[in-house]
């Protein structure tokens, strides 16, 4: 797969793609497996149109509640998982997500069919944020901080690590 940059429809990041061949009806069957090496999560979207697997460890998931985020989701705050962007290989008959670009140099990834969030993509970045109810199974997910916690809506109290900086 290729990412689409946020000002073109050019491909800008490079992830792995999965042909047709290799794709499967609806979402994965398994949400955690062992390789030698790595750990693959899978992931989808409401419909299962749009699936991926990740490998490796997970990286910084944090909550967010940016403006983005919040208006996006149409929730208080976002749970998102870092992984590196060159683990994520599409694998639904969907293929790779629409794109559609919150920012100069950020673009976010969603099911055309059903609409769900599924990844964030910074330019300058090699890691592929998944939002984190996408996995297929959560464990050893724990969110260790809370972005933009200072723009939640006042009612959201949640103990975490505080915002180091913006992220």
């Amino acid at each position: 797969m290729t990412s689409m940059s946020p000002t073109s429809d050019q491909p800008s990041t490079p992830i792995q793609a999965v042909s047709a061949e290799d794709t499967t009806n609806g979402p994965p069957a398994t949400g955690v497996a062992s390789e030698p090496d790595a750990t693959v999560r899978t992931g989808h979207c409401q419909c299962g149109d749009i699936a991926y697997q990740v490998t490796g460890d997970p990286d910084d998931p944090h909550l967010c509640s940016c403006e983005h985020e919040t208006r996006i989701s149409g929730g208080p705050a976002v749970l998102w998982v870092g992984f590196r962007g060159d683990s994520l290989t599409w694998t639904g008959p969907g293929g790779e997500p629409t794109w559609y670009s919150t920012w100069p140099t950020l673009r976010r990834g969603f099911c055309p069919r059903c609409g769900t969030h599924l990844v964030s993509v910074a330019d300058d970045s090699d890691m592929i944020m998944v939002t984190g109810f996408s996995l297929t199974d959560q464990r050893g997910i724990k969110p260790v901080g809370h972005s933009y916690s200072g723009d939640a809506v006042p009612w959201m109290s949640i103990a975490l690590a505080p915002d180091p900086t913006h992220r």
